[in-house]
């Protein structure tokens, strides 16, 4: 009879492990990175591919905790949000870019995206993530979520060495923004599969001038931030090359558009080390970034 009892007690155990399990860690290769409770008590989950989030491309999934649900046919809005303290006391914040969470979304998921952050958390900035649940208009659900930001750091410093590229367009406030993802997760010596996003940075104020020609700006109604569009039709070209070795690699597919702002082709690392991947981009005839400008930048 006692051995009966302890056989019970061990399944029980191991169901409340496995459940405790399935909820910090609802996929398999997933993170939980944040967690916000309304005040109904509508749990929603933060996962990332990585352990944490970094300065650049993350692929994360927001997803409601405890087996809840909301109403059915309602849409995600997403947006990050960085408050900065400037040294005269003044606040100023900022978005940054976020591209899908449509695919696979529901009334328990948000569907996979990606968020490009442009900055880590800083002394002077944090991060918080401003998420809602729209159903016919109404906002059924929403959630604040303060996150760390981490940055990227190297044993190489360069001024052109980047984890996320912004530069301003000539004879424009707007900006271009790039950020890389791989598509295996992690960079590996050989052919890599990587996507480069990229972004058209529109100003608050244009954007807030566009609206008000069109009659849709009204007072009062939250923060003008500025925008981010899929930088579209860009003839981009990559060119590996190792700064310690001074040498470059073969095999390597420069991005072709694969969607809207997403460039998909393969990088080649012969060796592990220090690699710098080299830019040429264009818009139509018009140079953006040459190949001794701004560059992404790795160490593995």
């Amino acid at each position: 009879m006692k051995n009966v009892s302890f056989l019970l007690i061990s399944i029980f155990a191991l169901f409340f492990i496995s459940c405790n399990q399935d909820e910090t860690n609802p996929e398999e290769g997933s993170n939980v990175i944040g967690s916000s409770t309304t005040d109904e008590g509508v749990v929603l989950n933060l996962t990332s591919t990585k352990e944490a989030l970094y300065e650049g491309v993350n692929n994360v999934t927001f997803s409601l905790g405890n087996g809840q649900s909301l109403s059915e046919g309602g849409t995600w809005k997403i947006t990050p949000v960085m408050e900065m303290t400037m040294d005269n006391g003044m606040k100023h914040m900022h978005s940054t870019p976020i591209k899908g969470f449509d695919i696979g979304s529901s009334n328990t998921t948000s569907g996979e995206g990606q968020i490009l952050f442009v900055m880590p958390t800083v002394e002077m900035g944090a991060w918080e993530l401003h998420i809602e649940y729209i159903v016919n208009d109404a906002v059924e659900a929403m959630w604040m979520m303060p996150i760390e930001v981490n940055a990227v750091t190297f044993e190489t410093s360069e001024a052109n060495y980047k984890t996320v590229i912004m530069q301003q367009l000539d004879g424009s406030e707007e900006r271009i923004v790039l950020g890389y993802n791989f598509l295996s997760g992690e960079p590996e010596m050989g052919a890599n599969d990587i996507e480069i996003l990229a972004f058209k940075r529109i100003p608050a104020m244009d954007h807030m001038m566009e609206d008000m020609d069109h009659g849709h700006h009204e007072e009062g109604h939250g923060h003008d931030f500025e925008t981010y569009e899929p930088y579209t039709q860009l003839s981009i070209k990559t060119t590996p090359w190792m700064p310690s070795m001074s040498h470059g690699s073969s095999n390597n597919v420069d991005p072709e558009e694969t969607e809207e702002g997403v460039y998909t082709g393969v990088v080649n690392f012969s060796m592990t080390g220090d690699w710098q991947i080299q830019l040429n981009v264009k818009d139509g005839e018009t140079e953006i970034i040459d190949e001794e400008g701004l560059s992404f930048y790795l160490e593995f």
